[in-house]
């Protein structure tokens, strides 16, 4: 090749580049709030569409539960399918993972009756009209252990979403809606004939993009601290692919004595990795705000790390990854806020890489 048409190869990828940078934003607007149409899947058209709904328990003893249920087209790689992955951290001791998914087509939403539940006849279902109730139900068996995690919720803070809830990436937009940024919650959770009735606090949101999150994102966080209804604070934004100034979509909103703050996280200013499990993940992590304030968050105790692809044979696995262009691995733990001349937030961390 050239030595011409490699200076213009290169300009051409500098232009896009910066390009595909100027267009990473977060929407304009204020705060508003969720409609009931909000719950219901925002995709299910076109292809490699993602959307998931983000279910976090932070329960007595320790004891944390995630469960994420999801739609995924993975083009030509396999058909569409809806899903659903728990983790159940310190049942009895124990780290319990699963991941079940069921041909798209089997999706039920019921949107007279609130339900969305991914096949007919199976109890993996969350339900209920927000923030009057809510409710997420997990009965599944999977290579011989059993999984029923029945969780009700109440006094549920209104959901919302910032502007028309799009982010930018490039051409891309990524919807991001929060419909449960803090409530109570009680039931029980059991695994393998380990039966534990739970109380603690709950937070959900909901993401939905028309590419996979391997092509679109490098890597994304959760911060979530409750301490009572009208204190608790959360923080969602992620790092784009190739944003070499580290500019981010996301938000962070907290609540304080009845009062609603609201700011957008402008850019990653610095993180401090550290080795965890085979991955590079943030130990610190330096945040700009849209108003130019910084804050760090700090990862203090990691409780688990989870992929979907991790049942996989190492060969299907392999394939897997070259396709999609990775593999995204969540990791959960605990995680502190260090504001400056401000107390310390212990709250809890949901990150993921892309490997």
């Amino acid at each position: 090749m050239s030595k011409f048409y490699i200076i213009l190869i290169s300009v051409i990828t500098l232009l896009t580049v910066r390009h595909a940078h100027s267009q990473v934003s977060n929407p304009a607007g204020t705060l508003q709030p969720t409609a009931d149409e909000d719950i219901w899947a925002q995709t299910l058209s076109g292809s490699h569409f993602n959307e998931f709904w983000n279910y976090q328990f932070y329960l007595n003893n320790d004891m944390t539960v995630h469960i994420t249920y999801s739609l995924a087209d993975f083009g030509s790689l396999k058909s569409a399918v809806s899903g659903v992955q728990v983790s159940v951290y310190n049942l009895d001791g124990q780290l319990y993972q699963l991941s079940r998914e069921y041909d798209i087509e089997h999706l039920i939403q019921d949107k007279e009756r609130y339900i969305f539940r991914n096949r007919m006849g199976r109890d993996i279902f969350f339900e209920g009209k927000l923030p009057e109730n809510h409710r997420v139900r997990v009965l599944t068996t999977k290579n011989n252990i059993t999984y029923d995690i029945d969780l009700n919720l109440s006094n549920i803070q209104d959901g919302f979403k910032w502007g028309n809830g799009k982010y930018r990436i490039g051409d891309e937009e990524v919807g991001i809606i929060s419909h449960i940024p803090y409530a109570q919650v009680n039931g029980y959770v059991e695994v393998d004939g380990i039966r534990k009735l739970v109380q603690g606090t709950a937070y959900m949101d909901h993401t939905f993009q028309n590419r996979t999150t391997t092509q679109l994102m490098n890597s994304g966080y959760r911060y979530v601290y409750h301490n009572s209804a009208n204190e608790w604070d959360i923080f969602y934004f992620m790092l784009p692919n190739h944003s070499s100034d580290q500019r981010t979509i996301g938000y962070r909103v907290q609540k304080n004595n009845n009062e609603i703050e609201h700011q957008g996280i402008n850019r990653i200013l610095s993180r401090d990795m550290t080795r965890v499990n085979g991955n590079n993940v943030a130990q610190t992590v330096k945040l700009e705000f849209s108003n130019g304030e910084t804050t760090q968050l700090l990862r203090t105790t990691d409780h688990e790390k989870f992929s979907v692809l991790s049942e996989l044979g190492q060969l299907t696995r392999s394939v897997a990854r070259r396709f999609l262009g990775g593999e995204v691995i969540h990791y959960r733990g605990k995680a502190a806020l260090l504001e400056p001349a401000k107390r310390r937030k212990d709250g809890y961390y949901n990150y993921f890489i892309i490997e």
